[in-house]
């Protein structure tokens, strides 16, 4: 486990539509949009663009609630409401070192409060008004920005 532990508030729930606050939901819009491979990947690997929709299954984007009951390693509480994985899939589409790094993209997206980067593949993400699909479209449009990828070449 990384420097940071997770928590959240006592008795939060996980809001739904319509009492959540997203600015954007996973529309069909947004599942058909393509996200182009880092400029750190090179062609020959076998990777492509790929769509948002296809970066939400087993191996690209996922989120959950987290578990309420950690802490931070250094004693004191952070409220952390979401755990979401960008995996091997999801991974080819940002680049370390780009001129924005993935979890400030994130931290970007309306609603939400702080990200932690805790791994390479694990983002704790304190938005206590988004719904888990909101949370989904907020790390789209996070991939989906130019500047978490490093220019091609």
């Amino acid at each position: 486990m990384g420097l940071f532990s997770r928590r959240r508030e006592p008795g939060w729930q996980p809001p739904s539509p319509p009492h959540c606050t997203c600015a954007r939901h996973l529309d069909e819009e947004l599942r058909r949009t393509v996200v182009p491979v880092g400029g750190g990947i090179d062609g020959t690997d076998g990777v492509g663009p790929a769509s948002i929709d296809d970066l939400l299954s087993p191996g690209g984007l996922s989120v959950q609630v987290n578990r309420p009951d950690d802490r931070r390693l250094d004693g004191s509480t952070a409220t952390f409401h979401w755990d979401l994985g960008v995996y091997d899939d999801a991974r080819m589409h940002y680049d370390d070192g780009a001129e924005l790094e993935l979890d400030a993209a994130l931290s970007a997206q309306p609603g939400v409060e702080e990200v932690a980067w805790m791994d390479r593949e694990v983002f704790y993400v304190s938005a206590p008004t988004l719904c888990a699909d909101g949370v989904l479209a907020a790390a789209a449009l996070a991939l989906l920005d130019d500047r978490v990828r490093l220019p091609e070449g």
